[in-house]
């Protein structure tokens, strides 16, 4: 009995073995949320993010932040908490351009999942970029893994580099990518905002070359 005592008071106590609520601290502009039983609102400070939560925005560059994760999504953007499971979260990338910056947060795991591809190993900031059905451009700023839902082998990503999926992912250039609102504005404390400049991303066919840039 009085091993078992013990077993519970650590089960009770490790904050390891209990699921942390993620907590939204704060918010830039208007972002809908559905839940997993078809509630819409918009998202408000304090609110508790869940499994099943489909986060959009519409007019507006927007950005959330929950447990020192800094969530920014451009106009017209989707995302979806797939699994939220302890320290353990799965984001669904829906729609439009997205960046994840962790600021701070090194024990929670962050993985994205877009078209049946797995990203995982985010440790510090991600952008992607939906251009089209099936397509997509993707910056890793720090170095991540990538592998395809139910395949074995991954795939190291270098940091600082582009890469554009169109049905394999490979090494791209892609112009004034830098330069998208969206990553100039959230990895510095400048408000959400459409630039001054409002660089487009556009792909174009060059012979057979697809040729992809802000403009």
């Amino acid at each position: 009995m009085k091993y078992l005592f013990f077993v519970i008071l650590i089960l009770v106590f490790d904050n390891n073995l209990i699921a942390k609520e993620l907590i939204v601290s704060e918010i830039k502009n208007k972002i809908e949320n559905v839940d997993i039983y078809g509630n819409k609102f918009i998202l408000h400070k304090n609110y508790i993010i869940k499994n099943g939560d489909f986060f959009k925005t519409k007019s507006q560059n927007s950005y959330f932040v929950f447990d020192n994760v800094k969530i920014c999504l451009s106009k017209n953007s989707s995302i979806k908490f797939r699994e939220i499971k302890n320290k353990n979260i799965i984001l669904e990338h829906i729609k439009g351009n997205f960046l994840v910056n962790k600021i701070k947060n090194k024990s929670l795991k962050l993985e994205i999942s877009i078209y049946k591809r797995l990203i995982f190993d985010v440790k510090d900031k991600l952008y992607i970029n939906q251009f089209s059905k099936n397509k997509f451009i993707l910056r890793s700023f720090f170095g991540l893994s990538y592998k395809p839902f139910f395949s074995k082998k991954t795939f190291k990503l270098k940091k600082n580099t582009t890469y554009k999926y169109d049905v394999n992912l490979k090494e791209t250039k892609v112009s004034n990518i830098l330069k998208d609102p969206l990553i100039m504005n959230c990895l510095t404390d400048k408000k959400i905002t459409e630039a001054d400049k409002n660089y487009s991303f556009t792909c174009i066919q060059n012979e057979k070359r697809l040729v992809c840039g802000y403009k």
